[in-house]
C-alpha cells in the first residue's frame, strides 16, 4: 500500500523497470457528486501495489508509464477506468491489453474478471467490496485484499489470451479495438 511520496518513489522505480503492467482502479462513484479515484492498482510479476491518490496526490511519472509505448498496460474492462484516471489526472494511454475485450472477441460467455478468475484460475473473487466507499481511510484490510486481486492474475490472464487471440486469427482486430478505447475521452 503506497501512502508516502518516498513509497512512491521507490514505487515508481520499480514500475519503470518493467515492460508490462496490470492496472486497476477503485472510485467513490457511488458516494459522491463527482468521482474521484481513491485506488490504484498495479502488479507485475512478484509484487502488487495499491497506490493511494488520496494520501500522494502527487503521483509524478504515473501519467508517463501510462503513456509509454514500450510498456504494455493490461486492464479488466478498461473504459471506465482510462476515463477516470483521464478526468482526475489527464493521462494519455498508449498500448493497452483489455482481457475483457480480448474474451469478448474469443466469443467467450462469461466476461466478469470473477468468472474469468474462477474458470481459468479457479480462484474465487469476493466481489462484495466492488461498491464499496474506496474514499474511506483507512483502507480496511479486506478491501485491501479484494483491490490486490483485480490485478494480480491479469498479466497471466492476458497471456492466456493473447495465444488464442492468435490462433483465432483476431490479434489485428483487438489492437484495433484496444487502440481505439485508449482515445475514449470524459
Amino acid at each position: 500500500l503506497v501512502q508516502t511520496a518516498e513509497a512512491w518513489q521507490h514505487c515508481l522505480a520499480d514500475l519503470r523497470q518493467q515492460p508490462q503492467l496490470a492496472v486497476d482502479t477503485e472510485s467513490n462513484s457511488l458516494y459522491a457528486y463527482r468521482e474521484q479515484v481513491c485506488l490504484i492498482q498495479i502488479s507485475i510479476p512478484g509484487r502488487d501495489y495499491l497506490l493511494d491518490p488520496l494520501s500522494v496526490p502527487h503521483l509524478d511519472g504515473l501519467g508517463e508509464l501510462m503513456a509509454d509505448t514500450t510498456i504494455e498496460k493490461v486492464f479488466h474492462a478498461a473504459e471506465y477506468d482510462l476515463l477516470v484516471m483521464k478526468q482526475d489526472f489527464g493521462y494519455t494511454f498508449r498500448n493497452l491489453f483489455d482481457t475483457m475485450i480480448a474474451a469478448r472477441i474469443l466469443g467467450l460467455k462469461q466476461l466478469g474478471l470473477a468468472s474469468m478468475l474462477k474458470q481459468e484460475f479457479n480462484v474465487d473473487v469476493d466481489k462484495r467490496f466492488q461498491r464499496a466507499n474506496w474514499g474511506k481511510r483507512p483502507i480496511p484490510p479486506e478491501q485491501i485484499a479484494y483491490a490486490r486481486l483485480d490485478t494480480h492474475y491479469l498479466p497471466e490472464l492476458r497471456q492466456r489470451l493473447s495465444g488464442r487471440l492468435e490462433e483465432a486469427g483476431c490479434w489485428v482486430e483487438s489492437q484495433t479495438t484496444f487502440d481505439r478505447i485508449s482515445q475514449s475521452t470524459p
